[in-house]
């Protein structure tokens, strides 16, 4: 990242008024401006870059106590290796067990892993079933064989989910036939059941039909010339077309992140509806309007859900577009049964400015945070094409932040609208770690966050085989770094610290502190330090000493993703990194992954176990770890339903388009069970 401007940034508290022909909105009366002072300071862990540091110390303090631990990182990542991690996986797995290729797994990890991203990169080039009547216009091709076939960005790959249950020591229950006998049972002890399936969109089923591309809306975005984080990797500002609803120039991939809750299993896109799959066998059910609640099949829903840790409850974001100047932000809340909570039928609706993109949330007790960056916006390509390369472009304003009531709370349905301090790199494409209050009533959120200043033009970029060399993915990624919010709702204050320069991915904390005080940070990291990389290793903060810890590979061709956090099984303690850090680890000189498991309280040791996976997974995106009841299965039952998937989709139904409406009550079959609840 480039050294920030540390100047003194005054603003008069009146509101801006912005021309809505030039920048898309005008900021609202409500908008409290922030007199906000920057000095310099610097230091690898906790730079302040605000009149108050949110860790309560000067950046010469944080500077003296801070501390590094890590293993010594590989001299330069192998970015050919790095490359065919972005690379069509031509085939799927039902069920697998491994066992660990070095290490132990823990008798305490119990629980199932998941995790989604875009692995599909020449349009419908999986095989079908051998046994089905329907067979491809034209036949499956290896990536770069057919240019008119390649997705332009890796983000518009379909999306495909792993998932590796953990089965412990493998003692479960007995379970008896009927004839009187014991039901043999595969030895599971200190093993992992891996499987890997690809989300049957609609887009999806479609293209792998005729065997061709047929959605190219993004196509002229991905090419043209935009900053770096328009296009960015692994997630791009610009993650859909701008027409709103159902059509063929907004491709839901479904590619993005994969939640478990309530016993059931989304996958979720920025832009459309999430689908609905089952937890064992990954098979697709179909897109859910999540029992109801969400009203419109043609509805935008957000990328991001968010556990409320101490309710026990889940919450959704969706944006609709109502005109060129405003949008209408909906937010979900769901209980542990995944029913809609009674306070306010769980949806609270608050106006926002102009086209609002925003992709990620956070939750505190009380309310929900949004980042909304300022957009300059061509009226004439937003009226013609709404393409959004074309049409509208990051502005270097002060970005927007949005703290919504919840339902049920007493200011449900409430928002309050502040202006982010602006220190030369807009706020926007912001990945929210965790959020919570403190007594005072200040919200604190950590983030990761991009550089948007630098410019690039994308059309050499579009190639497959993409980010081969340094360069070429320095062109295509923005620097991304670790940031701590600060926001006094009542003062209309914000001030925020760069906690670390290190460039960054994929920032996580342990499940049971998400909304409230966290003290520890999870992330993928760079080999390079400061240098713009590919995400390669893990690495930890602890925010209450000011220290670090990180372990890389050794070989410069393995490159790890996004890390989650498993808390150990039958152990009941507070302590917050007591449990154990998952990631996959792409292994691009041989071209094979597997998983890593190392102990959150000592990363910097690396892996205590690695377990092979027989698919290669490409890099992917967000994942959630279930380590309830209900996502314990024994091998036989996984196996069981994913033979019985493979059969349903070799009879061909799967080939159908997926509807699942309930006529005339605007509920879909796939819902019916959220909606009633108990009575089915």
């Amino acid at each position: 990242m480039r050294p920030l401007p540390y100047a003194a940034l005054v603003a008069p508290s009146l509101p801006l008024l912005l021309l809505t022909h030039a920048y898309g909105f005008q900021l609202p009366p409500q908008i409290h401006r922030t007199a906000v002072t920057t000095r310099s300071g610097s230091s690898r862990i906790f730079s302040s870059v605000a009149e108050e540091s949110s860790m309560g110390t000067t950046a010469q303090e944080q500077s003296t106590n801070s501390s590094v631990k890590q293993t010594p990182p590989p001299p330069q990542p192998d970015m050919k290796a790095y490359s065919n991690g972005y690379k069509t996986a031509f085939t799927e797995i039902s069920c697998s067990l491994s066992s660990p290729i070095s290490g132990a797994l823990p008798s305490d990890l119990i629980g199932t892993y998941y995790k989604v991203g875009p692995a599909m990169f020449s349009a419908g080039s999986l095989p079908p079933p051998k046994n089905s009547l329907v067979k491809p216009r034209q036949p499956p091709v290896p990536d770069g064989e057919d240019a008119s076939r390649m997705v332009q960005h890796p983000f518009e790959g379909d999306g495909a989910v792993l998932a590796v249950t953990f089965h412990g020591d493998g003692e479960y229950e007995v379970v008896v036939g009927e004839d009187g006998e014991e039901e043999p049972r595969v030895d599971t002890g200190g093993k992992a059941t891996s499987r890997f399936r690809y989300i049957r969109t609609n887009a999806f089923t479609n293209e792998r039909k005729k065997g061709k591309k047929l959605y190219t809306g993004m196509e002229s975005t991905r090419g043209g010339s935009s900053s770096v984080v328009g296009n960015d990797l692994p997630l791009p500002f610009y993650r859909h077309h701008l027409l709103p609803g159902l059509n063929k120039m907004r491709k839901n991939t479904s590619n993005t992140r994969v939640v478990h809750f309530g016993k059931k299993l989304l996958s979720l896109w920025s832009g459309g509806l999430p689908y609905k799959l089952d937890s064992l066998a990954l098979s697709t059910d179909g897109r859910t309007q999540l029992g109801g609640v969400v009203k419109r099949e043609e509805s935008s829903m957000g990328a991001k859900a968010v556990i409320d840790a101490k309710r026990n409850r889940i919450l959704f974001f969706g944006v609709d577009e109502e005109s060129g100047s405003s949008s209408q932000l909906n937010l979900y809340e769901f209980n542990s049964k995944f029913q809609a909570i009674k306070d306010n039928d769980g949806v609270v609706s608050v106006k926002l400015p102009g086209i609002a993109m925003i992709y990620d949330f956070a939750v505190t007790d009380n309310y929900a945070v949004f980042v909304q960056p300022v957009l300059k916006v061509n009226g004439m390509q937003y009226m013609l094409s709404k393409e959004p390369g074309k049409s509208i472009e990051l502005e270097g304003e002060p970005s927007l932040l949005h703290i919504v009531g919840r339902a049920g709370s007493k200011n449900a349905g409430g928002i309050k609208t502040l202006e982010i301090p602006y220190d030369g790199i807009p706020d926007a494409n912001l990945q929210f770690i965790n959020a919570y209050e403190e007594e005072d009533d200040t919200i604190i959120f950590d983030a990761i966050r991009s550089d948007g200043t630098q410019s690039s033009s994308s059309s050499s970029n579009t190639q497959w085989p993409w980010a081969s060399s340094l360069s070429n993915y320095q062109s295509m990624a923005s620097k991304k770094s670790l940031w701590r919010y600060k926001v006094h709702p009542q003062k209309g204050f914000i001030s925020k610290d760069c906690i670390s320069n290190d460039n960054l991915y994929f920032g996580i904390v342990n499940s049971k502190t998400s909304g409230q005080k966290h003290r520890y940070v999870y992330a993928a990291v760079g080999a390079m330090g400061e240098v713009v990389a590919p995400p390669q290793g893990i690495t930890k903060f602890d925010l209450a000493s000011n220290t670090q810890e990180s372990w890389f590979p050794e070989e410069g061709y393995e490159f790890c993703g996004e890390p989650m956090y498993a808390p150990r099984r039958g152990v009941d303690d507070d302590v917050e990194d007591g449990g154990y850090i998952l990631s996959t680890l792409f292994n691009g000189n041989e071209e094979r992954s597997e998983i890593v498991v190392l102990k959150a309280s000592d990363v910097a040791s690396g892996p205590i176990a690695r377990v092979p996976l027989d698919v290669v997974v490409p890099h992917g995106h967000h994942g959630c770890f279930a380590s309830t009841d209900d996502a314990n299965w024994t091998y036989e039952q996984i196996e069981r339903r994913a033979k019985l998937a493979d059969k349903m989709e070799t009879r061909g139904s799967m080939w159908n388009e997926v509807k699942s409406d309930f006529s005339g009550l605007g509920l879909r079959f796939d819902d019916m069970e959220e909606y009633f609840g108990d009575l089915m």
